[in-house]
């Protein structure tokens, strides 16, 4: 009868479907099939019938009576039957002894006498709903008769205590409470699980429980239910769920298994975990700040020295291979001072990223899917023997970064991966949705809200304490000489602080490293890839441009280059200038204007004034140095750009040539 009550279709009875049913109405069903005893659960207004094996063979149907009302088997008997069932629907348990009825057994074809007993059943909302039929042959011994009484009430009263306990506990319970079954399919959770993850019973019922667990956990819980199953289960085991909103919570369940459900219990522990993160964090912070400005001049003056020191002397030697006349082999020279130049170039991106004054073009993005397009790049800088795990989340938050510098961070903390690992070793890098409900790391930390985390985990030789509270100081290195210059991870500092979020790592000597960075939440959609245009044209034709910059060099030497391109360049020092140059030697086809200007009137302010007079006016903004950030508005106005100091002549002149022939 087990078999035959999942395999029919109740979803034409007035029960509905068997994965609607409420757990009450389960969990008779369960025991009474267990029974020795003739049994039937009544349920419902139509008094709807389920019956054990026993049972079946009282009826005088043939094959099995599931589903059918109870008024209608024992319609002819019902002038007996009928005043005991109102009475059980009304609330009151009965044992009839001296029931006038004799069956015959289908089994044996003999008559027998038989006792009938009425117990109450009650629903989710303690009203009653139905009632235990269960019937005792009186044709026995009296000792018999009164052993089979006992058990009977007996099991009347456990199905009654274990209705009301589960209820009760069910109910008022502070921790999680969740039912599944063999297959981790959820039967039912109480209340307290459904408010701490915003799921409704009705959402997640016969829903597999691993699509709410964490990827990088399932592999656990379900080695740890089989344990259950198996009767020798760990006493507790910890898993992160799924909120509704996206992000995760982590909960310590404990289990038991009674052959047929499996019923867990789990406690919320993430404000713990979150709380022992927070006093972590809050101790590195303050760790760092110790000494950090002394070592950043000193690493500072180290490297421009030795950077000025490589384009000095090949200058000078140009120079004197030139007074000389000898002009073999000055391009030598050229090489390298232009690879000092570089250097340079890149030693100053790295400081604005650490001082959280770098010009960022940050744009809604997917994490997961950003990750995976650098994943070519990521694996050759961890090179042929580094193996490269991911765990990304089933659906990330949008996030609001600068691809460039995102990339330039993963790059620098792969590489540093890989030294940590000394060539050989694994690289897991783990994407997931974080809510903080508190301040992180403390109310001077990051606010509370939601955030994307981005753990990147080696297997390395980890780091000491006293190198991991230094480990973000610009110019701080524990390599070896001449094998860093200490700016990799303040480049990822300032960058992900800039970004508005928070970085951290947790390291031990011999446990591997983590670098762990949380990026708010975005709320604008993804746009879609513009793309990549390519100037039409190598030189212009004679486009008027106005050139704004009060660094005298880099304007003569940017004028200079442009004309030889064919534009005709108009180039002043300060806005006033500007401004005069505009409103009386106009038009221009295109102005190019410095950011930070002299006199207090900055390069957003001449964009501001010109464009009242020429509301189409092109502008190209150049700036090495980004206290205020361009607004996104302003970018975004038809006719904006912006170039990151410094950068290659050639590459001015293609966005030049680019803006012109819009």
């Amino acid at each position: 009868m087990a078999e035959q009550v999942v395999q029919f279709d109740w979803r034409y009875s007035s029960l509905g479907p068997l994965p609607h049913w409420q757990a009450p109405l389960r969990i008779a069903v369960d025991m009474m099939l267990l029974s020795p005893f003739p049994c039937a659960v009544v349920w419902g207004a139509q008094m709807s019938v389920i019956h054990n094996d026993p049972y079946s063979a009282l009826l005088e149907c043939d094959g099995h009576a599931l589903g059918q009302g109870f008024d209608k088997i024992w319609a002819q008997a019902w002038s007996n039957v009928g005043p005991w069932v109102f009475k059980a629907l009304e609330g009151a348990s009965n044992f009839v002894e001296d029931q006038p009825l004799r069956l015959r057994c289908k089994r044996t074809g003999s008559q027998a006498c038989y006792a009938f007993s009425y117990t109450p059943l009650r629903d989710e909302q303690h009203e009653v709903v139905g009632f235990l039929h269960t019937v005792i042959e009186t044709s026995a011994s009296v000792a018999a008769y009164d052993q089979w009484r006992e058990q009977a009430l007996a099991f009347e009263r456990q199905i009654e205590r274990i209705l009301a306990d589960r209820d009760h506990i069910w109910q008022l319970s502070r921790d999680a409470m969740i039912v599944v079954t063999r297959d981790l399919l959820l039967q039912a959770a109480n209340p307290t699980w459904q408010r701490v993850l915003g799921w409704t019973e009705d959402q997640v019922r016969d829903k597999p429980v691993l699509e709410l667990v964490h990827p990088a956990d399932r592999a656990e819980v379900e080695v740890a239910v089989a344990g259950f199953l198996r009767g020798d289960g760990a006493e507790q085991f910890e898993t992160r769920l799924r909120h509704k909103d996206g992000y995760y919570r982590q909960f310590r369940w404990t289990a038991s298994f009674d052959g047929t459900l499996l019923t867990a219990v789990g406690q919320d522990i993430s404000q713990d975990r979150e709380d022992a993160v927070r006093q972590s964090e809050a101790f590195l912070r303050a760790a760092q700040r110790l000494d950090a400005v002394g070592h950043l001049a000193g690493g500072m003056a180290h490297e421009m020295n030795n950077l000025l020191s490589g384009i000095g002397g090949s200058l000078e030697l140009l120079q004197r291979r030139m007074d000389q006349g000898r002009l073999e082999n000055i391009d030598r020279y050229v090489a390298l001072a232009s690879d000092s130049v570089q250097r340079a170039m890149l030693l100053t991106h790295h400081l604005l990223a650490f001082s959280r004054h770098q010009p960022l073009s940050p744009k809604a993005l997917d994490i997961n899917r950003q990750l995976t397009a650098m994943e070519p790049l990521l694996r050759q800088v961890l090179g042929a023997e580094m193996q490269l795990s991911w765990e990304l989340d089933i659906n990330p938050w949008t996030v609001f970064l600068d691809v460039a510098q995102l990339e330039n961070a993963l790059v620098n903390l792969f590489a540093n991966a890989r030294e940590a690992c000394l060539g050989r070793g694994q690289v897991t890098v783990r994407t997931i949705n974080e809510r903080l409900t508190a301040p992180f790391p403390d109310e001077k930390g990051v606010p509370a809200g939601d955030y994307v985390a981005v753990y990147l985990s080696d297997d390395g030789h980890g780091m000491p304490e006293v190198d991991l509270v230094r480990a973000f100081e610009p110019f701080f290195t524990s390599k070896p000489m001449g094998h860093g210059a200490g700016l990799g991870l303040a480049m990822v500092y300032g960058f992900v602080g800039q970004s508005g979020g928070r970085v951290w790592l947790e390291s031990a000597p011999g446990e591997g490293t983590r670098v762990c960075m949380l990026f708010p939440r975005c709320l604008e959609r993804i746009a879609q890839e513009p793309p990549q245009l390519v100037p039409a044209v190598t030189r212009g034709s004679g486009q008027r441009v106005l050139l704004v910059d009060d660094e005298l060099n880099l304007r003569s030497v940017m004028k200079e280059y442009l004309q030889e391109h064919g534009l005709d360049v108009c180039d002043v020092t300060d806005a006033n200038s500007a401004l005069d140059r505009f409103r009386h030697h106009g038009p221009f086809d295109l102005v190019i204007t410095d950011i930070g200007l002299p006199g207090g009137f900055s390069g957003r302010q001449i964009a501001r004034a010109m464009r009242m007079v020429e509301p189409q006016q092109k502008i190209l903004f150049i700036t090495g140095f980004n206290d205020q950030p361009l607004a996104p508005q302003l970018l975004e106005t038809p006719g904006t750009a912006l170039m990151l100091k410094p950068f290659a002549l050639a590459r001015l002149l293609d966005q030049a040539l680019l803006m012109l022939d819009e």
